[in-house]
């Protein structure tokens, strides 16, 4: 009876970390810390994490259950929008799961990066980073809020006005 319901335990736990996996958007990434302190995003099988420096790319290759994916033999290039300039950085394996490359580009707080990545075994995948920008899971700005808390309290002081 004990075996059976260790069993159980263990098919309830993988099937939440399935659901897990489902449910990694990129405000679940940025509300994460990642190991090098960069921004995690998923890219079909991988999970990417890019570290951004002046004129500096570096990526972290895992796969969904942040096992190191091996780069060697393969290859990638960024695209750079920064600062309205566009360059493109080719990335190359720099050891283990890493790769890196460097360009002519500015950081910029608004500076968007697309990765396309190919590694042996594996289709081609790409990926969005806003380096700088967290996207979180909320849809409205802070300070929208506090005006609409404001704009209830005007109407429920109209409504005692009335009474």
């Amino acid at each position: 009876m004990k075996a059976l319901f260790t069993t159980l335990l263990a098919l309830a736990l993988s099937l939440t970390l399935a659901q897990h996996a489902i449910a990694h958007d990129d405000a679940w990434f940025d509300a994460q810390e990642h190991p090098h302190g960069g921004q995690m995003r998923m890219a079909g099988p991988f999970h990417v994490e890019m570290v951004t420096e002046p004129g500096e790319l570096t990526i972290h290759v895992a796969d969904h259950a942040d096992q190191a994916i091996a780069t060697e033999g393969g290859s990638a290039r960024a695209t750079v929008l920064s600062g309205g300039q566009r360059s493109t950085v080719r990335l190359a394996p720099s050891g283990d799961n890493r790769m890196h490359g460097s360009g002519d580009f500015q950081l910029d707080d608004g500076m968007t990066v697309v990765l396309s990545i190919s590694l042996p075994g594996h289709d081609s995948q790409q990926a969005r980073f806003t380096p700088f920008q967290r996207v979180s899971g909320e849809a409205a700005p802070h300070d929208h809020g506090h005006e609409h808390q404001h704009d209830h309290g005007h109407h429920e002081g109209h409504g005692h006005h009335h009474h």
